[in-house]
């Protein structure tokens, strides 16, 4: 009875390891999706979009910040920079070698976008009727993969362009607008220009900057404009001095980058908040 058991015994644990060896396949990696880029996210400097039907945009990492250098030069919007860069490590759920006699059928001949990380291309063709996947090839194999980011390979050049008024890490040391104007003396207090020499809360002046130094614009284009209201100046402990023109519109105020020439868009609201003291409430001190 016991050498029964035993007998049964071994052979359940031989029918385990054999179950094992043939799952895990030794000398043989587990078939695992590949990247359609050879490249890490880190490694990738340049990004190239090549648009049948629009401008040609360009994006390189400058000083560990990405810029947009064509067709315009701006800051490049990091969210934006972000997800074009994951395209580079989408999982290709299905691939063929490229058949060269059918691009015509895959829509790339001439392909819709042609978008390159450094020098790895990427052609993006049309869609397949059953799972709605989309044609890209890197003139080697042919990739079905989900759709879900052509609407940022066409989007306007606009929605590229960082929306942020001023840099990151600015410290302000003078505010000029039609409205106020700021100096920060030398004993760090702050002043208004043209008025009573009275020492200015600091947390008020704090507040007040605090607006633009993270003010965002609602939409940020290079659209001419031919009339100005006024000038809006803004000096910084360790930055070149900017300067924007400023058009009062009905319910917006546009700044206008005399360095870039782009064009800010911000509410009357939010504009209101950048250019006015706050007032605080000091009867609980």
């Amino acid at each position: 009875m016991k050498n029964r058991l035993l007998i049964n015994l071994l052979l359940a644990l031989l029918v385990i390891t054999l179950s094992l060896v043939a799952w895990l396949k030794p000398g043989q990696d587990k078939d695992q999706k590949a990247s359609i880029s050879s490249l890490d996210i880190a490694a990738i400097n340049t990004i190239r979009i090549a648009r049948k039907d629009a401008s040609f945009i360009e994006l390189k990492r400058q000083a560990n910040r990405w810029q947009l250098t064509q067709p315009i030069k701006a800051p490049a919007l990091t969210g934006k920079v972000e997800r074009l860069l994951k395209i580079s490590q989408i999982e290709a759920p299905v691939s063929y070698a490229l058949d060269r006699s059918s691009l015509n059928q895959f829509g790339l001949n001439p392909p819709n976008v042609q978008l390159s990380f450094n020098q790895e291309t990427f052609n993006i063709g049309s869609t397949e009727s059953v799972h709605s996947r989309r044609y890209v090839s890197n003139n080697e194999q042919l990739f079905m993969l989900d759709d879900t980011f052509l609407h940022l390979l066409t989007a306007p050049v606009n929605t590229y362009i960082d929306t942020r008024l001023l840099p990151d890490d600015i410290q302000i040391t003078h505010l000029q607008t039609p409205q106020i104007a700021l100096q920060k003396a030398d004993d760090n207090t702050w002043r208004k220009l043209n008025a009573p020499a009275d020492e200015l809360s600091s947390d008020a002046v704090q507040m007040l900057l605090d607006e633009w130094r993270f003010a965002r614009a609602i939409t940020v284009s290079t659209q001419a404009y031919e009339t100005a209201g006024g000038i809006v100046t803004l000096s910084f402990k360790q930055h070149p001095k900017m300067r924007f023109k400023l058009i009062q519109q009905k319910d917006d105020i546009i700044l206008i980058s005399q360095q870039s020439k782009l064009a800010y868009r911000f509410s009357s609201v939010k504009y209101n908040k950048m250019t006015t003291l706050p007032t605080l409430d000091n009867s609980n001190a």
